[in-house]
């Protein structure tokens, strides 16, 4: 099975000046805990965590009215293809000890695909595999 057959195709992304309050209204609004970052033309430049505005705004004493995605956000982004395996993105999922990859053709944002859409979609040992690896830490 493909990613894209398993990943949300509907995707909330954010811009690197947007502020990290807007990101959060849009976490609550989309009930998500991950927005990537995107440059104009959909290029994905970094991904913001719930936990990213916990640990890198409000932890350190920044004010989320004021600071913007690009200064929270995870600049190093695993991303995958929407013609990757499954089994790969559960590989990778592990491998990485992440729960959200963001997906992209030709460049561009397209889709993001969560360790939930891999379960979801797989039912069996890779989702097994992986949910040990994601959740090793946590």
């Amino acid at each position: 099975m493909k990613v894209r057959d398993a990943m949300a195709k509907t995707v909330t992304s954010a811009k690197k000046n947007d502020k990290v309050i807007d990101v959060a209204k849009k976490m609550k609004q989309e009930d998500a805990g991950f927005i990537p970052v995107v440059e104009d033309g959909g290029t994905v430049i970094g991904v913001i965590t719930d936990r990213d505005i916990v640990i890198r705004c409000i932890a350190e004493g920044h004010d989320p009215r004021g600071e913007t995605a690009e200064h929270v956000m995870s600049k190093q982004v695993t991303i995958i293809a929407p013609d990757d395996e499954l089994e790969e993105a559960g590989r990778t999922m592990e491998r990485e000890e992440i729960r959200r990859l963001a997906v992209a053709e030709n460049g561009r944002l397209v889709g993001v695909l969560s360790h939930g859409n891999l379960v979801q979609a797989t039912k069996n040992k890779t989702a097994e595999k992986v949910t040990e690896g994601v959740t090793r830490g946590a």
